[in-house]
């Protein structure tokens, strides 16, 4: 991107055939960008040299931006100027030595807004700003630190070939994401599909996107061990008892691992029946087979199971929760 701007001497009629519109305001105070010219064929160069300055708080924007332009100046004695604007294309919003350069519509390329600075007996000044309206940056590309990542895990995005000042909007078709402008992340903990698409828009160019797409890797699905036995009142007999060690052996591989005891029962059998099943069956392993009883998860089937009895799920971690 470039700044480029001329000085030079304009005929006031030929700046208004130019389609151009004399205001009148006073000078102003400008800041940065500027750009400045001092007047020519004055009666007397010596005395008669008024100055025009002309500031933009940016010469290089999207398409749609309004560039505020600001233009100051004095005549040989001090006075105030008479100011004049135009632009070769787009639209100039505002009078005196304060307007916006309305870029809406225009496409990628360099424009010229004129300003003419008429004051004290030197012939009407003229000073060209040249602002550079940016499309869709070809370089623009999303890179991720990895592109295929563990469930649960944290991916980082970012935009490279991004200009200074050109906005994005992320989104993600599943994730949650963080952050902004030209670097997010996006934790992956609770996406259902293998994939993933992150996508950044331009806030003012439809057209002007990017995606990636993150494969998400998913755990093996682990299935816990189901045990049943069945049961026809709520004591343990010797067969419900040396299933039960059985199970205090298989959780005894892995301390980690839940234990979940449903007692069950049927339509016709009394009521509370199952509760009583499910903890005599705890009792057993936390008491007599010292399991911790932390471990151990009770759960019941009140009256809706086919057969009455009880299920017992070994659940590992990682495993899916019967």
């Amino acid at each position: 991107m470039s700044t480029i701007f001329r000085i030079g001497v304009m005929p006031l009629a030929l700046f208004a055939a130019l389609g151009m519109s004399a205001i009148t305001a006073t000078a102003q105070q400008t800041s940065n960008q500027t750009e400045t010219g001092i007047g020519l064929n004055c009666d007397d160069p010596d005395k008669d040299k008024p100055s025009v300055a002309l500031d933009a708080d940016s010469v290089a924007v999207l398409s749609g931006t309004k560039v505020k332009l600001t233009a100051s100046g004095k005549g040989s004695k001090g006075e105030p100027l008479e100011y004049m604007w135009r632009a070769d294309r787009g639209r100039i919003f505002g009078k005196g030595a304060a307007v916006e350069f309305d870029t809406a519509g225009l496409a990628p390329g360099k424009y010229d807004v004129l300003l003419m600075g008429r004051g004290g007996k030197c012939n009407p000044m003229t000073v060209v700003k040249t602002i550079e309206v940016i499309g869709c940056p070809p370089d623009l590309r999303l890179v991720a630190n990895n592109v295929r990542v563990n469930a649960g895990e944290v991916v980082s995005i970012s935009a490279a070939g991004l200009p200074n000042g050109f906005g994005l909007r992320w989104s993600a078709s599943e994730g949650r994401v963080t952050g902004d402008g030209g670097a997010i992340r996006v934790d992956t903990a609770g996406v259902g599909a293998d994939t993933i698409t992150i996508r950044a828009a331009s806030f003012d160019i439809p057209e002007c996107s990017r995606e990636i797409t993150i494969a998400v890797i998913k755990p093996p699905v682990i299935l816990p061990d189901i045990l049943n036995f069945p049961m026809t009142g709520g004591r343990l007999n010797n067969a419900n008892k040396a299933v039960l060690d059985d199970v205090t052996l298989r959780g005894e591989r892995d301390i980690q691992a839940r234990i979940i005891v449903t007692g069950k029962s049927t339509a016709g059998e009394r009521p509370g029946l199952a509760k009583v099943r499910a903890e005599n069956a705890r009792n057993y392993l936390v008491s007599e087979k010292g399991v911790d009883a932390s471990r151990v998860e009770i759960r019941t089937q009140e009256g809706t199971a086919p057969e009455g009895g009880i299920e017992i799920a070994i659940v590992p971690p990682g495993a899916r929760m019967p």
